[in-house]
């Protein structure tokens, strides 16, 4: 007989290899785009700034996100009853999210100085 229970472990990784594999061609493409219109300004001429520097918005949407998945992991475990993966899973994400957020204030403050 053909066991059924081996599906959902194999389809998951499939589905994980197919997001990495389209997240991976579609930052492939976007850095060809970029390198395209990079040359092309190259080509006519103009200055072009290589490095592009990241917001401390884009850090404060992350810290938020990161902070949301550790605190929404932990009361799932919370409601489900086990306060002790709760404490071990949600401890990671949150702490990340918590970095990212730290990251956010001293680099605004730091905007602020300039």
């Amino acid at each position: 007989m053909f066991d059924w229970a081996f599906i959902i472990p194999l389809g998951s990784f499939v589905m994980i290899y197919g997001f990495v594999k389209l997240g991976t061609e579609e930052k492939m493409r976007s850095r060809e785009l970029l390198n395209k219109e990079i040359m092309m300004a190259l080509e006519k001429g103009v200055d072009v700034p290589l490095a592009q520097e990241k917001s401390p918005l884009s850090y404060f949407r992350k810290g938020i996100i990161w902070a949301l998945i550790g605190l929404f992991v932990g009361v799932a475990f919370i409601i489900d009853g086990d306060v002790q993966a709760a404490g071990v899973l949600a401890s990671v994400p949150l702490a990340v999210g918590i970095g990212y957020l730290s990251y956010y204030k001293v680099a605004s403050q730091q905007n602020k100085e300039k």
